[in-house]
């Protein structure tokens, strides 16, 4: 695995400052520092729970899975984040999922073009930081110091959309190529839990749509029939012709209102 450090994207590098950000890349330490040795039970464990989370609770999995990550990696704070676009059309990194001391800042977020995130999904490879508010004013306000910050891209085959990150807090971590193993293992199965939770948030807006359209179409099937037999009985008294072709007009109207109510009832006979 080639390192980051020399080939980051230049729009991450101002020109007034080109080495400031290469200062707090460190991901090359990974490969200097000694790794514990996996524990396939507990990763074992962790993967039948999701997997289990996965077929029962699929809104839910997301949530399971930073908690994991946070206890198989050991770290302070874990986060998934998620390209999109905000409401004032910026590119932005959210952050859809949190566990751990930072967990109450789920829904925040960082920029696209100026954050680890952008970084660490441009080169498509882990990405290991050291100290981030010396680069990104933005962790200046963070609640808590960044001291060391890993992150994995995942995606589908049109590339990254986002990452999974673990943070230290204090210097009592530094993260190794175990926690990168776990890591790659966990982005990948977020890739397909994002999937399925946007599959299941259209179905659910689909579903609560069928549902108003039925609870429409009752509220109108009453009062409907009731003015279709009202303008039977004006159509048979005595009109004149100018007034006849207005209820023969006002009729073809109701028989197609009474048409598409009666389809989205169907549904329900």
């Amino acid at each position: 695995m080639s390192s980051p450090d020399a080939n980051l994207p230049a729009r991450f590098n101002p020109s007034l400052v080109p080495t400031e950000l290469e200062s707090v890349v460190i991901t090359s330490e990974l490969r200097q520092r000694r790794s514990r040795p996996a524990n396939l039970k507990q990763e074992n464990d962790a993967f039948h729970e999701l997997a289990d989370y996965l077929a029962k609770k699929p809104d839910k999995v997301l949530d399971r899975l930073v908690e994991l990550t946070l206890e198989l990696c050991n770290a302070d704070t874990v986060g998934i984040s998620l390209e999109e676009v905000s409401e004032s059309g910026q590119a932005i990194f959210r952050w859809i999922a949190m566990a751990g001391e930072l967990k109450y800042l789920i829904g925040g977020t960082t920029p696209r073009y100026f954050s680890p995130c952008g970084v660490c999904v441009d080169t498509n490879q882990p990405l290991l930081m050291d100290r981030l508010d010396r680069y990104y004013p933005q962790f200046r306000e963070a609640p808590l110091p960044f001291k060391e910050a890993l992150l994995l891209p995942w995606g589908g085959d049109g590339g990254p959309i986002g990452t999974l990150w673990i943070v230290a807090h204090t210097d009592r971590r530094k993260f190794e190529l175990e926690d990168v193993r776990l890591m790659g293992s966990l982005a990948a199965f977020a890739s397909g839990a994002v999937r399925l939770r946007q599959t299941f948030i259209k179905s659910e807006r689909l579903a609560a749509a069928s549902k108003m359209a039925l609870e429409m179409a009752h509220h109108i099937n009453n009062p409907l029939q009731a003015a279709v037999l009202i303008l039977f009985q004006v159509k048979n008294s005595e009109l004149s012709p100018k007034s006849r072709e207005l209820v023969q007009a006002l009729e073809v109207e109701l028989n197609r209102v009474a048409t598409l109510s009666a389809e989205l009832l169907n549904p329900l006979i």
